[in-house]
């Protein structure tokens, strides 16, 4: 019997989740080449030895040392130690003759931690939690819902009204008013201000707005009595580039008449805005049409003083 001999890379092997390796040095220390075998043995009673050996045999030649690298898998093992014998021999031989050079591997399976006992259920911090949460909730409540003063707000900007109604713990509204006071400017609230009213509540605020009137129906009448209507609704009249009169001329039976306005009939305007007005010469008739009413189903005419 040649000389086969083996080194272990360690003496143990640590296992991580069950599993592990190390690598074994195997010589063939004859003279001729030999066919040799690193089988894996049960060192204990246990039939298993949870060690795999890829390419267990090799031909070795002589002199020469083969690296074979051996996996460990402990899953599903019970807890204990486990003891594998790694021999290197002839495959001629029987591994019993290599027993003396047999290399003892234990491997070892913790036994599994045991859990801790679930903790009881926290009833007192369940407790004290919800009596701070109902003191909060009832801090909240009373402050939102507690009597305050309503600050005046009469005569400010709009933007500054709001905001300290606002830092106030109020609500607002808003609405529109033709008013001569600075357009955007507070001329009413409601509830008034100094008045004590639930915190939260909303205050009603009214902002000027341009005084605003009508443009007046002057489509049809001379432009005469547009301007004298115009004037009442204090509104400027200004003539388009199609116009082709500004007023009626003298000892004619032609009159300057208006056609059409910009904005229409019935708009509101601003006070003081100015509406194009568009004017053209028509000639007419005359007439008393209480005197004449049926002249005034087939000619074109005006009453007397129109």
């Amino acid at each position: 019997m040649g000389t086969i001999t083996m080194t272990l890379s360690s003496p143990s092997v640590v296992l991580k989740d069950g599993k592990g390796s190390l690598t074994a040095s195997v010589t063939n220390g004859t003279a001729a080449s030999a066919r040799v075998v690193l089988g894996a043995f049960p060192g204990g009673p246990a039939s298993k030895t949870y060690t795999d050996v890829p390419d267990p045999l090799r031909t070795i030649a002589a002199g020469a040392t083969e690296q074979y690298l051996v996996t460990f898998d402990t899953t599903g093992a019970a807890p204990g130690s486990y003891p594998v014998k790694l021999i290197a021999y002839s495959a001629d031989d029987a591994p019993e003759d290599y027993a003396d050079q047999a290399r003892v591997v234990a491997l070892e399976v913790p036994a599994l931690p045991t859990p801790a006992p679930a903790p009881g259920f926290p009833w007192l911090w369940v407790i004290l939690g919800a009596v701070a949460l109902l003191a909060v909730v009832g801090g909240v409540l009373w402050f939102l819902f507690k009597d305050a003063t309503v600050p005046p707000v009469v005569g400010k900007p709009q933007t500054e009204a709001v905001q300290l109604l606002k830092d106030a713990g109020f609500g607002t509204s808003v609405t529109e008013k033709e008013s001569t006071e600075p357009a955007g400017t507070v001329v009413r609230q409601d509830p008034e201000g100094g008045r004590t009213v639930g915190r939260g509540s909303t205050v009603a605020l009214e902002v000027a707005v341009p005084l605003r009137t009508t443009v007046p129906a002057v489509l049809g009448a001379t432009v005469e009595s547009a301007k004298s209507q115009f004037a009442a609704a204090k509104i400027q009249l200004d003539f388009t580039a199609g116009s082709t009169c500004n007023k009626s001329p003298e000892l004619s039976l032609q009159r300057c008449v208006v056609l059409g306005v910009n904005p229409d009939v019935g708009s509101r305007v601003n006070l003081n805005a100015l509406v194009l007005v568009r004017t053209e010469l028509r000639s007419k008739i005359f007439i008393d049409n209480n005197t004449f009413p049926n002249i005034c189903k087939t000619t074109e005419c005006v009453k007397l003083g129109g």
